[in-house]
Order: structure tokens, then C-alpha cells, then sequence
């Protein structure tokens, strides 16, 4: 009588080897799982000699020598059945890669394509409309730039929404002699105002600037006449400014008419105050459309983060001309005029990294 104890990694294995070493009348003692492993004990014994037991396997009388390959084939099949279940959720996921990955690389060969001139559907105007929709702008924005312009570059569309966003230099502005700074709570409007007054005291041709503070609709009307009656008969070489801010956005006419009514002669330009990083909807719903001539736009706390697309196409729907841009906490820096080569610079920037990404 010889036994043997045959350990492999399945089941499949250890049979054949079991077949190889005691050829096919081999008796199946015992099948184990041992740390991992599928261990079987067989011999070429008669098989009256072993009692049956309660291991996994055992061949008696039901199930002689002869039926062994048969029991072998369906262990196999269950074991094929299984891997077919794992290999079907395998592929499918592989699949969903695959396709994702195969589309964004047709997206990236379009877009090369357009930019070449070498692919009608996507090239020269069409292709500039995707890139701005993809950076961020709105469907309003590109349906303007296509009505007013015909460029078919990324940096001549970005020059175009530029020039329609900054404020270039303004006589008015420059000749004004009140700032109402109008902007919501938390918006950087006083650390603004305390920036703006430092600015104006730098120019050569203002004597002082006097920031009134904040306040409601009537208190501003009241400090600004005050200041006006003390101050009618400065000479123009060495103008003398002022600068309040007003509480509620809905009374600047009001606030104006006020002014205007005991001080004809002061040139007043209104600021609107916003702070970087609000989305398109809080704008559009809370942003009221430009009503004056003399009003102009503020954007605050820029070293937060950048100014974004969708902001750009709100501002510009809402016919807001962007005059100044502040950054940093600090009442002495941190103030200057916008630019269009900047504006255009960094909507170029944007655009790029889109693509990038």
C-alpha cells in the first residue's frame, strides 16, 4: 500500500498530480484546505480499508475509480463558471475605460485638428466658442462675441471680452471729486475705501482725501453736503476729495439727487464693490444692472483667489465696466487700475489651462 499527501494551490492541480504518482485507480483519502492550500491524501489501497469520513471528498462505493475524471470535469466547470462571472464584470469595466479614454483622446486630436485649420467642424471660430463655453463662459457671452466679432483666435476673443469688461480711462473718474463706495456686507468695501483714499492722497494734483465713513442713505447725504459747503471754494491746482460709503445699493439716486440739490458742482462717481469668487447665478440675482453713466466696478480680495469666466460673463451682461482691482488686507497696497493686456492675458491663461486639463 503506498498513500500520499499532495498539497497545491487548487484543487485541479493536486488531482493531477495525485493521477501522475499513483495512475488513475488512485483512491481519494481526503481533500483539505492547509494554510492556503488544497492538500489531498491518496492511496492505491483497496478501498474497503478506509471508513468513510466527513472530509470534503471522499470516493466509496457511489463513486468508483472509473468516475473520477467525471467528478475532476465537474469541479473544473464550477471553477470556469465562476471565473467567467469575475472575467464578464472585468471586461465590462475594462470596456467603460477603454471608452472614456478613446473619447477624450478624439476630443484632444478635434481640438489639435481645429487648431490647425485642418478640421472644418471644429476649426477657427467654432473652435475659440468651444474652448470659452469649456473655460466658463456663458452662452449669452459667446452668442455677444459672435454677433460683434468675427476672431477666430483664442487671444483676439480674449482682447474682445476684455475691452467689453475693463473700464478704460475715464474723464469723469478722473476728474471727480466725491466716491460713493456702494457694495453688501462682507464684500472688502471698507478695507476698500481705506485703500482707495490712500491712492487718491498719492496724486499729484489732490491736496487730501477725507473718508466719511459708512452710513445710511441719509447720514451720507448730510456729510457729503458738509463737506461740500467747506470745501466750494478750493482751487482747482489742489483739489481736495472725499469719500462715504452707502449702506443700501437702492438708494444711490436717491443719494445723488440728495447731493446734487446743495452741491451742484461736485462731480460724483459711484463704485459698486464685489468680492472675487461668486458664481454667475448669485450675481446675475443679485447684481442690479448698471443705471448710470458714472458708476464703475470694484473687485476686491484677489489674492483669495482668481477671477473666473463666469464672472466675467455676468459682469458683462449686467453692463458692469470694471475700473479697479484690490488685493491684500493692507490700506497702503494693493490697488490698481484694470488693464485690458492683463484681462486679456489672464482669460488667455484660463482658456489654456482648460484645454490642458
Amino acid at each position: 500500500m503506498v498513500e500520499i499527501k499532495v498539497q497545491a494551490s487548487d484543487s485541479a492541480t493536486a488531482m493531477e498530480e495525485v493521477e501522475k504518482r499513483l495512475g488513475s485507480d488512485a483512491l481519494i483519502v481526503s481533500t483539505t484546505k492547509v494554510d492556503g492550500k488544497i492538500e489531498i491524501v491518496a492511496t492505491n489501497d483497496e478501498p474497503s480499508k478506509y471508513k468513510k469520513t466527513s472530509e470534503p471528498l471522499i470516493l466509496d462505493s457511489e463513486y468508483r475509480i472509473s468516475n473520477f475524471s467525471d467528478i475532476l470535469g465537474d469541479k473544473v466547470e464550477k471553477t470556469k463558471s465562476n471565473q467567467n462571472k469575475l472575467s464578464d464584470f472585468d471586461a465590462k469595466y475594462n470596456f467603460e475605460k477603454s471608452l472614456q479614454s478613446i473619447y477624450t483622446e478624439l476630443k484632444n486630436l478635434e481640438n489639435l485638428a481645429g487648431v490647425d485649420g485642418q478640421t472644418e467642424q471644429v476649426s477657427g471660430k467654432n473652435l475659440v466658442q468651444n474652448l470659452l463655453r469649456s473655460a466658463g463662459a456663458t452662452k449669452n457671452l459667446v452668442d455677444l462675441l459672435n454677433k460683434n466679432s468675427t476672431e477666430e483666435n483664442i487671444e483676439s476673443a480674449a482682447k474682445v471680452i476684455a475691452k467689453s469688461f475693463v473700464n478704460g480711462k475715464c474723464p469723469h473718474f478722473e476728474t471727480s471729486d466725491v466716491f460713493l463706495i456702494i457694495g453688501p456686507q462682507f464684500s472688502g468695501k471698507t478695507v476698500f475705501s481705506k485703500k482707495l483714499t490712500e491712492f487718491l492722497k498719492n496724486r499729484e494734483d489732490v491736496k487730501d482725501c477725507s473718508n466719511l465713513g459708512s452710513d445710511d442713505l441719509k447720514g451720507v447725504i448730510g456729510r457729503v453736503n458738509s463737506w461740500g459747503a467747506s470745501n466750494r471754494n478750493n482751487e482747482k491746482s489742489a483739489r481736495n476729495l472725499a469719500i462715504a460709503e452707502l449702506s443700501n445699493a437702492a438708494d444711490i439716486e436717491r443719494a445723488l439727487i440728495g447731493i446734487n440739490q446743495n452741491n451742484p458742482k461736485l462731480k460724483i462717481s459711484v463704485i459698486n464693490v464685489c468680492e472675487v469668487g461668486k458664481s454667475y447665478q448669485y450675481l446675475k440675482g443679485n447684481f442690479s444692472k448698471r443705471a448710470i453713466d458714472n458708476e464703475y466696478l470694484a473687485i476686491t480680495k484677489l489674492d483669495l483667489c482668481d477671477l473666473s469666466l463666469p464672472e466675467i460673463s455676468a459682469f458683462i451682461e449686467l453692463n458692469h465696466k470694471c475700473m479697479l482691482f484690490s488685493g491684500i488686507e493692507s490700506a497702503t497696497d494693493g490697488l490698481f487700475f484694470a488693464h485690458v493686456d492683463k484681462v486679456k492675458s489672464h482669460l488667455v491663461q484660463t482658456i489654456e489651462n482648460e484645454k490642458v486639463s
